[in-house]
């Protein structure tokens, strides 16, 4: 029995890395303060990482909860430029698009909407309802069914 006893802390970290060595990701990496970096690859699921000394050397440590990442990961916000309008998807279904001008967005601003909107989503219930109610009835009736634990 003990061959299939499973090790869910292991398990939690390869799922969930929280850390890595500095000098293996040193080249994917960029400063934003004193000791906190984030990927140059833009992963808005592992935004801020702390970099920490250790006896056998430097590693960056994530800054974020893994029950934070998993449900903004569900929402997902794209910038729609030439339209200037964002279109906010849920567990990859696009559910709705939305001019900028209408939810009060400058135009100036409308990239950062990307980055704290998901997690907006994921945290704010009546910011969802807000959002379904802007879909018409039949598709809004379409989204709850497949999706219930939106209401």
């Amino acid at each position: 029995m003990s061959k299939f006893d499973v090790n869910y802390s292991q398990l939690e970290n390869k799922i969930y890395k929280k850390a890595y060595k500095l000098s293996e990701v040193k080249d994917k990496i960029e400063k934003v303060a004193f000791d906190i970096v984030k990927f140059k690859d833009g992963d808005n699921a592992a935004n801020l990482w702390q970099v920490q000394s250790s006896d056998d050397g430097d590693y960056i440590i994530a800054l974020y909860d893994s029950d934070d990442v998993k449900t903004a990961n569900s929402w997902e916000v794209d910038i729609v430029k030439n339209a200037n309008a964002i279109q906010i998807s849920y567990k990859g279904d696009p559910l709705l698009k939305i001019s900028a001008q209408k939810l009060g967005i400058p135009s100036n601003e409308i990239h950062l909407v990307s980055k704290y909107l998901p997690k907006k989503l994921a945290n704010n219930k009546k910011l969802v309802a807000s959002l379904l109610s802007e879909l018409g009835n039949s598709v809004k009736e379409a989204v709850l069914r497949k999706y219930p634990e939106l209401i």
